[in-house]
């Protein structure tokens, strides 16, 4: 279902018991990351400080902390179901008489119909500060780590845009407070926002972004969701709510945005300034790593509803939220990387990796050396191109079951002959990852081999 609001969201967790009021004052520097930390490692329910010292605006964290509360906001019963679409959104089936037509027109419908469609009034600009107006220390965000440099909003869709093209971007990014009117967008060199940048700086041109909190979760789902480049997010949103995403011209730029949001912040970046230190950033796999050299937001507009709501994904030691929703919108979009890998039968990104530093698959072997043209498709896809270690192993091994890939390991890997090893991007977020922009990437083939009784 399509919900018209972060708010209507919130009512539907209140009235199901998945959403708490938290009215002890806390600090944002550390105390609230710490009590969400506590909150969704023990399966907790989403939870809103109203009182974040220093500051107006209450703070949502949890938010999507546990599967359920993800296929809440998807609409969904299962992931068994929203596979299911998913494999439909993919490949529609072509009728061929009046029966299959009949049979066949709800999905072709929800196909047609998320396409998002612009509206002029919106309620994420009730408010508008514009210039010198805007003061993004007013902002609850959160210093999640003693370590980590500054405050970091955490949960925030960033739209951009290819030069020269009326393509969109959308994807979730870190932006580090740098003062009152700048960001620091730490995103990373392969990110596509940095390749926009680069096509900016050869045109001389400033690159138009925007910031989006709140709103409908479907959104913030889809941006997060591991769809190849170049995808319609907001598309893929409107097919998660069963509704178009309606979409709102900012107010300083080009850009469209969630009308439904809480809270947009517009600037741009200029290509020809330098980038800026934006230093330590706690990363999902609980500890704190440099950020690498970014460019700089300067916000030119902030609108929001007339009493926004602030949302943040807390960065500590898994389990957390953001993988707890990588885990599931994998598992969910497992049909689309079935299109590239036909034998791919399963997968799991283990929370003990951080859902992104391993990952276990099973597939259905056929011919000898198939792990290994696996093991290098896989690599080159974006959901599994950190996995430090890549376990593979037969279609009547369950992945979500350690013991039983471990036992795998045990009676079908050589580790002369069954070891996979090749390099690739180092991960920024990697706590043990060397200095080079490149490192090793392990794959580990335990599939029955032809020889074994």
């Amino acid at each position: 279902m399509a919900y018209h609001s972060l708010a209507d969201f919130l009512e539907a967790l209140g009235q199901a018991g998945e959403l708490v009021r938290m009215e002890a004052p806390v600090e944002p520097e550390l105390e609230a990351a710490e009590a969400a930390s506590r909150t969704v490692k023990s399966g907790g329910p989403a939870a809103i400080f109203p009182n974040v010292a220093g500051h107006d605006i209450p703070l949502l964290v949890n938010l999507l902390g546990t599967q359920s509360r993800v296929l809440r906001a998807l609409g969904r019963k299962s992931l068994d179901e929203m596979a299911v679409e998913v494999e439909e959104w993919m490949h529609p089936p072509s009728p061929e008489g009046w029966f299959d037509k009949m049979q066949l027109a709800p999905p072709l419908a929800a196909l047609r119909k998320a396409a998002p469609k612009s509206v002029t009034t919106a309620a994420c600009q009730q408010v508008v500060c514009l210039g010198r107006d805007v003061d993004l220390a007013a902002l609850p965000a959160l210093q999640s780590a003693p370590r980590e440099s500054g405050r970091t909003i955490t949960a925030g869709q960033l739209f951009a845009r290819e030069p020269g093209s009326s393509r969109r971007w959308v994807g979730r990014c870190d932006m580090r407070l740098v003062d009152r009117h700048c960001l620091a967008a730490c995103w990373h060199p392969h990110d596509e926002p940095a390749r926009f940048l680069l096509d900016y700086a050869r045109r001389k041109e400033r690159m138009p972004l925007a910031l989006v909190l709140g709103g409908d979760p479907a959104c913030l789902l889809a941006a997060m969701a591991p769809v190849p480049p170049g995808a319609d997010v907001c598309a893929l949103a409107g097919l998660f709510r069963r509704k178009p995403v309606e979409l709102v011209k900012c107010r300083t730029s080009d850009l469209e945005v969630p009308a439904d949001a809480e809270m947009v912040l517009e600037g741009y970046v200029d290509p020809g300034e330098p980038l800026v230190d934006a230093g330590l950033v706690a990363t999902p796999s609980g500890s704190c790593r440099p950020c690498p050299a970014s460019p700089q937001m300067h916000v030119t507009a902030l609108t929001h509803r007339a009493n926004p709501i602030f949302p943040a994904m807390v960065p500590c030691e898994p389990p957390n939220e953001a993988c707890v929703v990588h885990r599931v919108l994998v598992r969910a979009f497992l049909p689309l990387l079935r299109a590239a890998i036909p034998e791919l039968v399963d997968c799991d990104l283990p929370m003990f990796g951080a859902t992104r530093h391993w990952a276990l698959v099973s597939i259905r072997k056929t011919y000898a050396g198939q792990a290994h043209r696996v093991a290098s498709a896989l690599q080159a896809m974006r959901p599994w191109m950190y996995a430090k270690v890549l376990v593979i192993v037969d279609d009547g091994v369950d992945v979500r079951d350690p013991d039983q890939v471990w036992s795998a390991v045990a009676r079908h890997a050589d580790l002369g002959r069954d070891l996979i090893s090749a390099r690739g991007p180092s991960d920024p977020w990697d706590p043990a990852a060397p200095p080079e922009p490149t490192t090793c990437r392990l794959a580990i083939d335990a599939t029955k081999k032809k020889d074994e009784g």
